[in-house]
């Protein structure tokens, strides 16, 4: 089984340097990283490039020209740039702890997804880690697990269950249990089987929610994989929370909340000019 990683960026060479060299350090290394840039600046790509050479597996570099901001569009491009047969879906500043891709590949079925998580690093944390040179040990990112914040993922490990369980009896809503964007796996024809993200959404918000709900219609299954994955989320800036919300909200969640959506999206991996 080809397993490909895949990546969206947006100007962080640095987040991006250090997914690298935890890929590189896996018991089971991924046969490819598809990084995804989704409009970054010419230095940072250039920085991004330079990161990928001599990591120990294959990776490529694709970039969109859709003005930037577009994730399901960055997604997808990745997707179609990828040769594996099991795709591992991380954010840019994700980090994966050794053994965790492991835990993807043994997981792995048909018509499985698979949901992972992250704990939450301070920016002194993570600014540790990205000044060790060559690359943050074995010992630092154990360190680090221990100095994370690993309430919300505990709690979200929580709520997995319980919705699961609903699932099973049918009472679930539709996008439940929640498919965490930043870290999930699942086989490529399980992708295609909904065409991939829908790329009428618009920047960030609600795409994640929109594609576990397509595959959920599909028969896809969801399973955690939150306590036993290990992955940390490596400190950023963010804009301040109202603006997060309204950065997701408008126009996404009036689309997100149509009536009677289809598996299978239009404006996806195959597009309706294709």
């Amino acid at each position: 089984m080809k397993i490909s990683v895949l990546t969206t960026v947006f100007n962080r060479p640095e987040h991006l340097r250090l997914l690298v060299a935890t890929l590189a350090a896996q018991s089971r290394r991924p046969d490819e990283l598809i990084v995804a840039d989704d409009g970054s600046a010419a230095a940072a790509v250039d920085a991004m490039r330079a990161c990928l050479d001599n990591c120990g597996f294959a990776t490529k570099l694709v970039r969109q020209d859709k003005g930037g901001g577009q994730r399901s569009a960055a997604r997808n491009l990745a997707i179609r740039a990828s040769s594996g047969d099991y795709l591992i879906f991380l954010d840019c500043d994700i980090v994966l702890l050794p053994g965790a891709l492991d835990v993807h590949v043994q997981s792995a079925a048909p018509r499985r997804l698979l949901c992972g998580n992250r704990a939450l690093l301070d920016e002194a944390t993570t600014q540790a880690l990205f000044q060790a040179s060559p690359a943050p040990s074995a010992e630092d990112w154990e360190q680090a697990w221990l100095l994370a914040d690993r309430r919300a993922m505990e709690d979200a490990a929580r709520l997995f269950q319980r919705h699961a369980a609903l699932r099973r009896w049918h009472l679930a809503r539709p996008h439940k249990p929640k498919l965490l964007g930043c870290h999930f796996s699942l086989f490529r024809e399980d992708v295609e089987r909904v065409n991939g993200f829908d790329e009428n959404f618009v920047g960030w918000g609600y795409e994640d929610d929109d594609f576990g709900r397509r595959l959920y219609k599909a028969g896809v299954t969801p399973q955690s994989v939150i306590l036993t994955a290990r992955a940390l989320h490596l400190w950023h800036p963010t804009d301040a929370p109202q603006v997060l919300r309204r950065r997701r909200d408008r126009p996404n969640r009036a689309y997100f909340r149509r009536w009677r959506v289809p598996a299978v999206c239009v404006n996806g991996l195959r597009q309706p000019s294709a």
